[in-house]
């Protein structure tokens, strides 16, 4: 176990990619990988903690830009060595010539609508039942997930947040084996809070 404060060496080549859908998990994720000792990228002053982040978001505002019009990705260098928080629907903006490794947060679709508090992949008016929407966001899932899985810069774990709630030791070895950089997996489990875990489902 490393001491108290330490960080991982933060010269490894590849970016680490935190990512999923709003309320999924990605948060956690980002406090369990700084927790595990990997350095993040951050906006410090942007979005604070709030009831449904106690902790944070960890979101860095220039990730929440990309693809927009007028927006570069000058800052993506600074993420080298580094976690940092990218949308999924934004992964495709992401320039190919850094090397990356995406950790792609999965939650229960159920979980994510109630924790959402609206339905954010359709129109506010949509007519569509609970159950219609919860498969619309199925399909969403699959069909978004085997785009990435395609691309070749991209390389991919799926981590279940629900797991990592219910019992963490197996996804969080399969992530560091994945990341394959010197984490504390004791220090990751214990940066879970099942406090936290709310819009059980």
């Amino acid at each position: 176990m490393k001491n108290e404060g330490e960080k991982v060496d933060s010269n490894h080549s590849f970016i680490t990619i935190v990512s999923g859908y709003p309320r999924s998990g990605t948060s956690l994720m980002m406090q369990m990988l700084e927790a595990g000792g990997l350095p993040v990228l951050r906006d410090e002053g942007y979005r604070p903690a709030d009831e449904r982040n106690p902790r944070g978001y960890y979101e860095i505002e220039a990730a929440l830009l990309l693809g927009k019009e007028g927006q570069t990705t000058e800052w993506v260098a600074q993420a080298c060595g580094k976690a940092v928080k990218v949308i999924a629907y934004q992964l495709r903006f992401l320039p190919p010539e850094f090397n990356y490794r995406v950790v792609f947060m999965r939650r229960r679709i159920e979980e994510v609508l109630a924790s959402s508090g609206k339905f954010k992949l359709l129109r506010e008016d949509s007519p569509l039942s609970e159950r219609e929407k919860i498969l619309a966001y199925k399909t969403e899932y699959v069909l978004y997930e085997a785009w990435l899985m395609r691309q070749a810069h991209l390389p991919v774990i799926f981590i279940n947040y629900n797991d990592l709630l219910t019992d963490p030791a197996v996804p969080v070895s399969y992530l560091c084996t994945f990341l394959d950089v010197p984490l504390d997996p004791e220090r990751m489990v214990a940066a879970i809070e099942p406090a936290f875990y709310r819009n059980r489902v």
